[in-house]
């Protein structure tokens, strides 16, 4: 009975500390010239979204209603990146250009909504994905 509280005492701390280990620090510098780890070129984004204006009142036509009489704010395109979460192994899923954005909407009576913030990513003129909100824990601005 003594063996078997050691042997699970010792494989209950094996499992705690086995959790612990910090992970491995992201190298950075440069390989044959293209960057490792760090901020990427510019030239890894792709091309900057020429007519985003357009393409997201298009896009979100579909998917807003009566959103042909709704008033929208824009940036200015903006480099980013989005994340692997740490489940899926961390590295870079996406990376292009963010657009952030405002819409505001009217109700059935024609009263107009509190704008609503998204973020729309791009790769080249493509929509990619459209985000609700200011902030997303896994998406990352390179240009501020």
């Amino acid at each position: 009975m003594h063996k078997t509280l050691k042997f699970m005492a010792v494989m209950t701390a094996t499992a705690l500390f086995s959790g612990c280990v910090p992970a491995p620090k992201p190298q950075t510098g440069s390989i044959l010239g293209r960057p490792v780890g760090g901020q990427a070129s510019s030239g890894e984004y792709g091309l900057r979204p020429s007519n985003y204006v357009s393409s997201i009142q298009t896009y979100f036509s579909s998917k807003l209603p009566r959103a042909k009489d709704a008033i929208y704010k824009f940036s200015q395109p903006k480099r980013a990146y989005k994340k692997k979460g740490l489940a899926y192994g961390g590295g870079v899923e996406w990376k292009g250009w963010l657009v952030e954005t405002s819409i505001a909407t009217r109700n059935r009576s024609g009263r107009l909504l509190t704008p609503r913030p998204y973020m729309v990513l791009f790769s080249g003129n493509q929509i990619v994905e459209d985000i609700l909100g200011n902030s997303h824990k896994l998406l990352v601005k390179v240009d501020k």
